[in-house]
């Protein structure tokens, strides 16, 4: 009866549950955009050549955003990954995205990444 109970009470959570709200405002209706979009743009040029296609690919530096994952199958000992990104840069001259990435694979199953965006 008590597995019964919560399966009920999940379901009914899960139909009320919701992405993304709507706001209305002077009978105009528009979804909610995300707060950061920045953090949607590829950091490193082959995964942005690719589609945004940056988790089928191998380790390097800027795994850490796609698939930190791959870190521990990476061939090198250690990486470092540095990226400079003009964002807006025709609408404001002091815009840009910065990204620095480090990672150390510690042993054939482990491995520790440092990020800062």
């Amino acid at each position: 009866m008590k597995n019964r109970i919560l399966s009920t009470i999940a379901l009914v959570l899960a139909f009320q549950a919701s992405a993304q709200e709507t706001i209305t405002f002077d009978n105009q209706t528009s979804v909610i955009t995300t707060g950061v979009p920045f953090l949607l743009i590829a950091s490193d040029a082959r995964a942005a050549a690719l589609g945004d296609m940056g988790v089928a690919t191998s380790a390097d530096g800027f795994s850490q955003q796609w698939n930190p994952s791959k870190y521990a199958f990476s061939e090198a000992k250690s990486g470092i990954g540095v990226s400079y990104t003009p964002y807006l840069s025709k609408l404001v001259n002091d815009i840009f995205l910065g990204n620095i990435t480090y990672f150390n694979r510690i042993d054939d199953r482990s491995a520790f990444a440092l990020s800062f965006k």
